[in-house]
């Protein structure tokens, strides 16, 4: 009896804890959908941020990868990050933070303000994040962490890096 009891407990605490499995419920269709999702909202919202601060120029015409997301020390998921960064504009950096939320609030994100030179935002699952200054602007798309088994993760993030495929400034 007390055996038993003794293999319930482990159980339900493999269960609680998700330990002994392969992953949870995400999967390779799941990863691809994200991915595309994540890609097209980033490209949209460049695009429409690029616009706003009129920008000159671009680092490159944005990049999306897989990266490993979940708790440390031993990760357990991926999440599709894309990003692009604004090198040159016509708006003053002190515009960024007012120009961004209204171009990143028309393309749907609900967004709040994570520091002095930071906005983030959220929509569908996703973060936007916005660091701006003097130098230039850094934004990116990431999605949801996708609980993967290990062997996904590692191929997930083997992959090379996506071109985006923002248009330059015009």
């Amino acid at each position: 009896m007390r055996r038993s009891r003794i293999v319930v407990g482990v159980v339900m605490m493999a269960s609680l804890f998700g330990c002994g499995g392969e992953g949870a419920g995400d999967d390779a269709p799941d990863a691809q959908r994200t991915a595309e999702k994540t890609r097209t909202a980033a490209s949209t919202t460049f695009e429409a941020i690029g616009q706003g601060v009129e920008a000159l120029g671009y680092t490159s015409t944005g990049a999306g990868r897989w990266a490993i997301c979940g708790q440390e020390p031993s990760p357990n998921g991926a999440q599709y990050v894309a990003e692009i960064a604004v090198t040159q504009s016509n708006v003053p950096p002190s515009k960024y933070g007012a120009v961004v939320r209204e171009q990143a609030e028309a393309q749907g994100w609900s967004v709040k303000e994570a520091g002095a030179d930071t906005l983030e935002g959220r929509k569908d699952g996703l973060t936007l994040r916005a660091q701006y200054g003097a130098a230039g602007m850094n934004l990116s798309v990431r999605s949801r962490c996708l609980d993967v088994p290990k062997d996904e993760i590692r191929r997930l993030t083997d992959q090379p890096k996506d071109d985006l495929g923002v248009a330059p400034p015009s």
